[in-house]
């Protein structure tokens, strides 16, 4: 009976189909996400054989990449020079994208002549720019991947009041989507004014579903600042905006409730407004960080709306730079949400210009190479697969 029970086996094992682990593509999607989700990744993958690539190009997979990094890197950076969209690249090679692959003249085509070169960046999230032109009384809504560009019209009420606005833009997808692959998801502006100082504030938001403007919203209350051109910061489901001329306070707008108030938070005496940005906390309520070089603070406000300092550190330590150089010539340039990454730009007395990125909960830095010489950047952050061509990668085997 032993000799019969050994054989069943060995027949069982015999007859049983055993596919080779690589070429399993459950197997294998499992192995190629957990790949970091950089732009030469893939294309890199379909160098194996055509299997892979085949599997790595697939829409299914590609839905997947989102779903399990769940935050995108940070791809570039952009800023606003002299009217023009300008994008540099914070990546190394090979995942370096060309400055020309996302940059944009929202005028070159002769569309809109624009010769004051007034368009102004307001905001960059979910994988699109929002732009402005006061002039032309326009909003310009940009995917840099795709190049698909949106017009939207400036309201009427708000056209004299551009030149006093912010604005963001963020995905309307709703359910369990992962930002940063958002496409053909659709979205939304939030425009905000403070008008006139002893004013209400006020704000209207724009949907690309249905076409439309909300009704205009209004602060309950009168703002003794002016909005900053700074970029907004998303926070739960409320945008804040840093309040130029006010003591200690910030604009907020809860996208939920459709409401506009302004915040109280610490008065920061002495401490330029380029060296403070609005962030996410480590508890994912509304938090500051303070840059006063060397000394580098994160503050969070309470459930009750009190402000505690969560944390002070040494920034020399953590970029590497002596501790002598003065606090004005470092200045938070910008930051990204979902990365929890700042910007810090430092010019050295030697006239060396230093820009670095920092991970906030980590708080490693990386120095980035390029021409950084903006007063504020907007990064870009997205689950971008470069084109093969673009890396100049050999031919897949087989």
């Amino acid at each position: 009976m032993g000799d019969g029970g050994g054989g069943g086996d060995e027949m069982a094992l015999h007859t049983s189909p055993t596919v080779p682990p690589l070429e399993d593509d459950d197997l294998l999607g499992e192995i190629l996400l957990r790949l970091p989700p950089l732009p030469s990744s893939l294309p890199r993958v379909s160098l194996v054989s055509r299997h892979w690539g085949r599997l790595a190009a697939s829409a299914a997979f590609r839905r997947r990449v989102p779903a399990h990094h769940r935050k995108p890197p940070v791809l570039g950076l952009f800023h606003n020079p002299a009217g023009e969209l300008l994008f540099t690249p914070a990546l190394a090679p090979p995942d370096r994208i060309p400055r020309e692959r996302f940059s944009l003249r929202p005028g070159g085509d002769g569309t809109y002549p624009d010769p004051f070169d007034c368009w102004s960046l307001l905001g960059c999230r979910h994988g699109r720019v929002l732009i402005a032109s006061s002039w032309w009384r326009l909003l310009l809504v940009f995917d840099p991947v795709s190049g698909d560009r949106r017009r939207v019209a400036v309201p009427p009420d708000f056209v004299d009041y551009m030149f006093t606005a912010n604005g963001a833009v963020l995905c309307a997808a709703a359910g369990g989507h992962v930002h940063g692959d958002c496409l053909s998801s659709p979205f939304k502006v939030v425009l905000v004014s403070t008008r006139w100082r002893q004013r209400p504030a006020v704000a209207r938001v724009y949907s690309s579903e249905t076409g439309l403007w909300g009704d205009l919203v209004e602060a309950a209350e009168p703002c003794a600042g002016m909005v900053s051109r700074l970029p907004g910061t998303l926070v739960g489901n409320s945008l804040y905006w840093w309040l130029n001329e006010s003591d200690d306070g910030m604009l907020e707008f809860d996208l939920d409730t459709r409401t506009l108030a302004v915040v109280k938070r610490p008065p920061f005496e002495g401490v330029h407004g380029a060296r403070i940005r609005i962030i996410r906390a480590e508890d994912g309520g509304v938090g500051l960080a303070v840059l006063s070089y060397p000394s580098f603070q994160m503050w969070r406000r309470r459930v009750d709306s009190t402000w505690v300092l969560q944390a002070t550190v040494s920034m020399d330590k953590i970029l590497g730079l002596p501790s002598e150089i003065e606090a004005g010539r470092a200045a938070i340039r910008g930051y990204a949400e979902d990365a929890d990454v700042v910007f810090i730009s430092v010019n050295s007395t030697d006239c060396q210009n230093y820009f670095f990125s920092v991970q906030l909960q980590s708080l490693q830095s990386t120095e980035l190479c390029g021409n950084f010489s903006g007063n504020s950047y907007h990064p870009f952050t997205n689950f971008y697969t470069a084109v093969p061509s673009t890396l100049q990668l050999p031919a897949p085997a087989n």
